[in-house]
């Protein structure tokens, strides 16, 4: 995927570029054993939706700048934790193109800088949560917590169900962006109706962001910003594209063994999947949870704010494959 730019988005580009400042600030941690760690991380950048949803969806209504600062910085505190914590389950090598915590420094010092996060996000948080609010990110974490326990224990799994599958992803993913989309609707003082209706899109559109972070295993070219090519089958992690062929193909049993040595064999895994419609397949799928995203945003008046949150939608869809 193209790096997330929004320059396009005159109306929040500038807010953005004042939160990323913010961020920054925040984590200037004084503990040195995890500074320079989580310094490289927040450095290395990201596409920050899940701050843009929260900001953009505060503006709908009554806006509150630095509830929603905070709102917005707890919860991409917490995705950098969860991030740190995968990548060390993964033992993965390269996150945004560079190297990741427990590559660079060792599992013991990644630990910390997670757990670092965690502790500072809920320090941000209860500066200006209600005890709803706080209940909002609190259940989101254990789910999230839940499904990574769930992935560790289905790995290498060819009879993993599409429910379980898409529990996962719901779990790992998109109830982060449900949430950030909640707390927005919660500063900008929406009605329940209203409230439910914008965390069902951010639901939506983070089922299809990770429906097409899914693909990315299967993309052709090297993947040069997010987790690198081929990562989740080679560790046993079995994504939509797979799981369809296995189900649905009469070849899928020539897939199972091609997995059996998915390390030397991921090329050829690459190009079978694709071969036998599971890219195509997956694609579908994620397109049918951006028109369901796109249908809850009809509610709203069509203003700048709410182009932003249908350009988003676009833009899950732009990865190229």
């Amino acid at each position: 995927m193209k790096k997330m730019s929004w320059k396009e988005f005159g109306i929040i580009q500038n807010e953005l570029d004042e939160f990323e400042d913010y961020l920054q600030n925040l984590l200037d941690s004084r503990q040195s054993l995890v500074k320079e760690a989580i310094s490289n991380l927040a450095q290395a950048g990201g596409k920050r939706i899940r701050p843009a949803l929260i900001i953009t969806i505060a503006h709908l209504g009554n806006y509150k700048q630095q509830q929603v600062w905070n709102f917005a910085a707890t919860i991409e505190i917490l995705h950098m934790a969860t991030l740190i914590h995968d990548d060390i389950i993964d033992e993965s090598h390269l996150r945004r193109g560079s190297k990741t915590v427990q590559s660079k420094y060792g599992k013991d010092r990644a630990v910390f800088a997670g757990d670092y996060l965690f502790s500072l996000a809920f320090n941000v948080l209860s500066d200006q949560a209600t005890s709803k609010q706080f209940k909002i990110v609190t259940d989101v974490i254990n789910k999230i917590c839940e499904s990574e326990i769930q992935q560790y224990q289905n790995r290498y799994n060819y009879s993993l169900s599409y429910r379980d599958y898409y529990y996962r992803i719901k779990h790992k993913t998109a109830l982060l962006f449900e949430s950030s989309c909640a707390l927005g609707a919660e500063n900008a003082g929406f009605n329940q109706v209203q409230l439910k209706k914008l965390a069902q899109y951010g639901r939506y559109l983070g089922m299809a962001f990770q429906l097409t972070d899914d693909l990315l295993d299967f993309k052709r070219e090297k993947v040069k910003l997010g987790k690198p090519n081929a990562n989740d089958f080679t560790n046993g992690i079995y994504t939509l594209p797979l799981l369809y062929v296995i189900k649905e193909k009469e070849c899928g049993q020539d897939l199972k063994e091609l997995l059996s040595e998915a390390k030397s064999n991921k090329d050829e895994i690459r190009e079978f999947v694709i071969k036998n419609g599971g890219v195509d397949y997956t694609l579908s799928i994620a397109k049918k949870y951006i028109k369901k995203a796109q249908e809850r945003l009809e509610h709203f008046p069509n203003n700048s704010y709410r182009m932003v949150l249908t350009a988003l939608t676009d833009k899950i869809l732009a990865r190229e494959f």
